[in-house]
């Protein structure tokens, strides 16, 4: 009897403390989403500056990981050190602005686009995403790479002209596309994939805010993806990726998936890289254009590495075996949008780009 009440209580307790956690990471998340929609709708600079402390503040609870508590306080450590140092410099800077005394506004602003450029992690500041990123699960792998790169390139919009948004999206590009080669971590593999993506966003940003929208949109979709299968399958490794035991049809998710994010046609990868090398030949970027098309060819010889042994593994079904053959409603779902997508989409959407 006395066990039977201790095992209850035990259980108890565990739910009371599974609640906790739970609730306080959907209200951190929220919240999260509030401070980025405070910085894009900001209309000066200390409100901006505002959302992006409170963004800061409220994505730190959520790197906590009690299986890495070591680990993980490193990881908080250096990102809570980058992002306030640039937010420190940025708001001295908006400061000098602020009091007018300072001739050299362009310069002034220069400095905060390259603060601004050092919370996204692009080149050439990009060395502290790869140390953080390994120690993070896939939820906020997926969160750094994609929604708290939000509120620093809105802010970029406001002088989208400078030289130095130039010089970072090209060493983005080349520097994402060689460092990616050999990496054997997936998460290492999807962070130089991340700042290869940034150079092309730096340059969208550039030419046209509408591609912009639409190439973030599909790298976030994507690269959601793919957190959501490595956190199912536990994945860690490349080498994890080559099990033959893993279901036919999540392996073809998977191929299509990194081959997506590789931008190979007809997958939706490919629509923003092809109307963005569109946009840039019609403004006369013809260097640029090619030094990003053979970055892309560079960087899908990393995304291939995945792919390999599992066109190899494939060949173990020697039959059609339906017992076998399941197939999940949102895998099917996801497997169809890649396919078909461009076909749908492909021409109006160019054409109301671009014209």
């Amino acid at each position: 009897m006395n066990l039977y009440i201790y095992t209850m209580t035990k259980i108890i307790v565990i739910n009371k403390n599974f609640n906790k956690n739970f609730l306080m990471k959907i209200l951190f998340i929220i919240m999260l989403i509030l401070s980025t929609l405070i910085t894009i709708n900001s209309s000066s600079w200390f409100n901006a500056w505002m959302g992006m402390e409170m963004n800061l503040m409220f994505f730190l609870p959520l790197m906590i990981n009690k299986f890495k508590k070591m680990k993980i306080s490193n990881s908080m450590m250096i990102y809570f050190i980058i992002q306030a140092g640039t937010s420190s410099m940025m708001f001295m800077l908006i400061i000098l602005m602020k009091m007018m005394f300072f001739n050299k506004m362009m310069m002034l602003m220069n400095i905060i686009q390259m603060s601004l450029l050092m919370k996204l992690g692009a080149s050439p500041f990009h060395w502290w995403m790869p140390k953080i990123i390994k120690n993070l699960n896939w939820m906020n792998c997926f969160i750094l790479l994609t929604w708290q790169k939000i509120a620093p390139m809105f802010l970029l919009l406001i002088n989208n002209n400078s030289m130095i948004i130039y010089i970072s999206a090209m060493l983005s590009v080349i520097l994402g596309a060689i460092l990616g080669i050999n990496q054997t971590m997936i998460k290492l593999l999807i962070t130089y994939s991340s700042i290869n993506h940034l150079g092309w966003m730096l340059m969208s940003l550039m030419i046209n805010m509408k591609i912009l929208l639409l190439y973030f949109f599909i790298y976030s979709m994507i690269n959601l993806k793919i957190c959501i299968l490595m956190n199912n399958q536990k994945s860690l490794y490349i080498n994890q990726l080559f099990n033959s035991n893993q279901n036919f049809i999540n392996k073809i998710i998977m191929i299509s998936s990194f081959l997506s994010l590789a931008g190979i046609p007809p997958l939706l990868g490919f629509l923003p890289k092809m109307i963005m090398l569109i946009s840039m030949i019609k403004n006369n970027l013809f260097i640029e254009t090619m030094i990003f098309i053979f970055m892309s060819m560079t960087s899908l010889s990393f995304y291939i590495n995945p792919i390999i042994s599992m066109f190899i593994l494939l060949k173990i079904n020697h039959k059609w075996n339906m017992k076998n053959f399941y197939i999940i409603n949102y895998n099917l779902s996801i497997l169809f949008m890649n396919m078909l997508i461009m076909l749908i989409i492909c021409i109006p959407l160019i054409y109301n780009l671009l014209y």
